[in-house]
């Protein structure tokens, strides 16, 4: 028999499982997913809650799997569904809550909003979340404002949407294609700092994959900028890290870096990955 003892149906824990894509275009499915990671790291801001990672959650994208049985497989009380709408300047958000013990919904509300307030929007529904967690399961800390706007062009917002879904495609077309997204971000809005950390992460990869010290100049100098306009981002370390370690082979930076994202930020599990590759390579 398993030793595996059963979940407890108390505990504060939440997985966010990719919200679908319901617009006419289906190519904007970058913007569901974007919306969903969004809502994901909010989340991981509230103490005491518990929330699975996007790359765990995005393992059952597109899968018609039961919610009981990705709540036993994630351990985790509830399952936030949900779907988005995206036509023209207007975005509807429908977003429910699921009981895996027994599969039951116990929530659901839907946000219309123009793309304008999107980042109200991503905040609104990040509070309704953890206050139904609350409700249902104890005393969470919450703050104020979970999100909080990181530009005010949502053109630039878009476009780094965009690039961040070609980004995670996690190959050499997706690589560049995001490039080209983040490029063009900067260029709306040379104030926004995370496509910079994306070119910095970008680059890096390319300049390791070949050995090229053009494009790790390139990423150097992205993320330059971008520490300039935010000293305190994990993504910027992660991107740091990622330039040291597999730019430059530098272990004893970028595990610096590693750890100073994972600081910053305990729940963000991409960090914790690229410390297990470093840790491999020694």
């Amino acid at each position: 028999m398993s030793d595996l003892k059963p979940i407890s149906s108390t505990n504060k824990s939440i997985a966010v499982l990719p919200f679908v894509n319901m617009s006419a275009d289906p190519e904007n499915e970058y913007f569901s997913d974007g919306i969903t990671e969004e809502i994901i790291n909010a989340l991981t801001t509230v103490k005491g809650l518990k929330v699975i990672a996007r790359t765990s959650s995005f393992a059952f994208k597109n899968k018609n799997i039961d919610v009981r049985s990705i709540g036993k497989q994630l351990g985790v009380s509830t399952v936030l569904e949900g779907s988005v709408r995206k036509v023209k300047n207007r975005v509807r958000i429908t977003a429910q809550f699921v009981n895996t013990d027994d599969g039951t919904h116990y929530w659901s509300k839907n946000f219309d909003r123009d793309l304008e307030d999107i980042f109200a929007l991503q905040d609104e529904i990040s509070l309704h979340i953890a206050d139904q967690i609350r409700e249902n399961f104890g005393h969470l800390t919450i703050q104020e404002h979970l999100i909080e706007a990181p530009t005010q062009s949502i053109e630039a917002y878009d476009l780094y949407l965009k690039g961040r879904y070609q980004h995670l495609m996690w190959d050499g077309q997706g690589i560049a294609n995001a490039v080209e997204l983040y490029e063009k971000s900067v260029t709306v809005d040379p104030s926004f700092p995370l496509p910079y950390f994306g070119l910095a992460y970008s680059y890096a990869m390319y300049g390791s994959w070949g050995n090229n010290r053009a494009l790790l100049k390139l990423s150097e100098d992205n993320l330059r900028k971008g520490l300039t306009l935010d000293k305190q981002s994990y993504i910027g370390y992660f991107s740091k890290a990622t330039l040291s370690f597999w730019g430059r082979w530098d272990f004893i930076n970028g595990h610096k870096a590693f750890l100073k994202a994972i600081e910053l930020n305990p729940s963000y599990t991409e960090a914790e990955e690229g410390l297990c590759e470093l840790y491999t390579a020694i």
